[in-house]
């Protein structure tokens, strides 16, 4: 039998747990980014991962979102990669890259991409001054990792990327409402994937050090769970 209360109370949940997501995620600007580590092994390798983010930042707020990347091997040497985030606020973030890699034995890899990303969104001030914000960044990022150990066929690694960042972000001071900032960013990622050889879960960790960003208004971690999908055949 229908229940008008209960349907009505229900209601009245969901809106105020989406509403509190919404204003919890608010101020903040950047995130780093959980680009997929492929460790492509050779040409004709494909890998696409997606998943979302899971992670609090440090005051306490959730960013809640979706990620997708698509990395392939050109060559023996040369691979190419795209990404692709959004979340609850529409903070949009797509970069491309091309790089090279290395096999060591079966199992190692090194890879190193050089590339461009654009990101932007909506955000506020405490006072909710709204603003839209973008940012350019070029960087460059050295992965290395290991793939295919065991029963599991486990893949593990860690990701060093660098770059440099030209923003809009806005920043509130007591003299100017608005102040944008250039400069450098590191970001330190750390990955774990398991299941078959083809599909795969996948966890990752970013994190970010930057001075060009202040305030609330970035996350510095960033938290990821997703599925991996090897479309490509390894002789290796």
């Amino acid at each position: 039998m229908y229940n008008k209360k209960k349907y009505n109370h229900m209601k009245a949940k969901y809106t105020i747990i989406v509403v509190s997501v919404m204003l919890l995620t608010s101020c903040a600007a950047y995130y780093p980014q959980v680009v997929d580590i492929p460790l492509i092994k050779e040409k004709g390798d494909i890998r696409i991962d997606a998943g979302c983010f899971l992670a609090p930042n440090f005051q306490g707020s959730a960013n809640f979102g979706g990620h997708a990347t698509i990395s392939a091997g050109l060559t023996n040497m040369l691979a190419v990669q795209g990404y692709a985030s959004t979340d609850v606020l529409f903070r949009n973030h797509i970069q491309g890259a091309l790089g090279l890699f290395k096999g060591f034995g079966s199992k190692t890899v090194m890879e190193m991409y050089a590339g461009y990303g654009y990101g932007a969104g909506l955000e506020s001030d405490d006072n909710s001054n709204k603003k839209r914000n973008s940012y350019h960044l070029a960087f460059t990022q050295f992965n290395i990792g290991k793939t295919d150990l065991g029963r599991a066929h486990i893949d593990y690694g860690l990701g060093l990327k660098g770059g440099y960042l030209h923003n809009n972000l806005v920043e509130i001071s007591d003299n100017s409402p608005f102040q944008k900032k250039n400069g450098y960013i590191v970001e330190p990622s750390v990955f774990f994937r398991f299941g078959g050889k083809k599909v795969k879960f996948s966890a990752r960790i970013n994190y970010l050090w930057t001075e060009v960003i202040k305030n609330n208004y970035y996350f510095p971690l960033s938290v990821s769970m997703g599925v991996n999908f090897h479309l490509g055949t390894t002789s290796k």
